[in-house]
């Protein structure tokens, strides 16, 4: 039924035109039978003449009442039906840094606090009521939690001397990234923000790979960064053995000095001639689980 309608929708014209010409059609049959009507002779030729002066009309009549109803249709009644045909944008947010943006994990809801009464003892004289058994050891009722999906990272924890996290993200066959600090995530706009990462060597790597730090705002433009070797380049990654680990500081300077408000880091590793190196996610970097938040100095 829809592919009709959607067809009548493209091609009204076409109704148009056919009505417009049949009732032209007509209307010379009408004209006609009327010359014939001036030029009858007897009786029995008037009456036909008459007879088709009366249908030509009726049907020129017809045509041009079709002709409103299709405009009418095609205006009024069309454009609310839907014809299932429904074309989907997607839009994939661009980053100028090359970094998708964070997904916001669920958190699992607090379990239900259960206060349970001490009972009292009655006293003299004091009537003791049956309780139920069921009514005497009260169950617990725990409000169900939502298990998150799986995710690259942990819980944040905050304290006096900072913010730390654990991160458990794979980059290559040789890098594991197991967690990070930060001195605060409270930033003047335009101050270094140190950050410190820590990874642990699965093996030696065939070739060195540089560490990239970015601190990107909520829609991706790039604030601040560090690029360079591990450790400011005293523990490069073709001499890391398995099981060594590595405590990594960069210091992110930045690019935007008049941002003000929350940002994200995100952190991977790459070769100056081949590129970006993957993370077991798929993706070329892993944003750290923490929000900074930058103020005007």
């Amino acid at each position: 039924m829809t592919i009709p309608l959607q067809w009548l929708a493209d091609n009204v014209w076409i109704f148009y035109v056919a009505c417009v010409i049949g009732a032209l059609v007509y209307l010379v049959q009408a004209l006609s039978a009327q010359r014939e009507l001036r030029l009858a002779m007897f009786s029995l030729e008037r009456d036909r003449a008459r007879s088709r002066i009366l249908q030509s009309w009726i049907l020129v009549c017809i045509f041009l009442g079709l002709g409103v109803l299709i405009y009418f249709l095609t205006v009024q009644v069309l454009p609310d039906i839907s014809f299932g045909i429904l074309e989907e944008a997607t839009v994939t947010p661009e980053l100028t840094s090359g970094i998708n943006p964070p997904t916001s994990t669920p958190t699992s809801m607090p379990a239900a606090e259960v206060i349970v009464d001490t009972p009292v003892p009655p006293g003299e004289g004091d009537s003791v009521e049956t309780v139920p058994e069921d009514a005497q050891n009260p169950v617990p009722t725990v409000a169900p939690t939502e298990i998150p999906d799986a995710a690259p990272t942990d819980t944040v924890v905050a304290s006096e001397i900072g913010v730390s996290g654990e991160v458990r993200v794979q980059f290559g066959d040789f890098s594991r990234l197991v967690g990070f600090s930060l001195p605060t995530a409270e930033v003047g706009s335009g101050e270094a923000l140190p950050l410190t990462l820590y990874w642990e060597a699965l093996q030696t790597p065939q070739q060195g790979y540089l560490v990239f730090a970015h601190l990107l705002s909520t829609d991706g433009l790039l604030l601040a960064q560090h690029d360079g070797a591990p450790a400011g380049g005293t523990r490069p990654t073709d001499g890391w053995n398995a099981g060594d680990s590595i405590v990594d500081l960069h210091t992110l300077v930045f690019l935007e000095p008049d941002y003000v408000g929350e940002a994200i880091i995100a952190v991977g590793l790459y070769d100056p001639a081949v590129g970006r190196l993957l993370a077991d996610s798929g993706d070329d970097s892993v944003v750290l689980p923490v929000t900074v938040n930058i103020s005007a100095r």
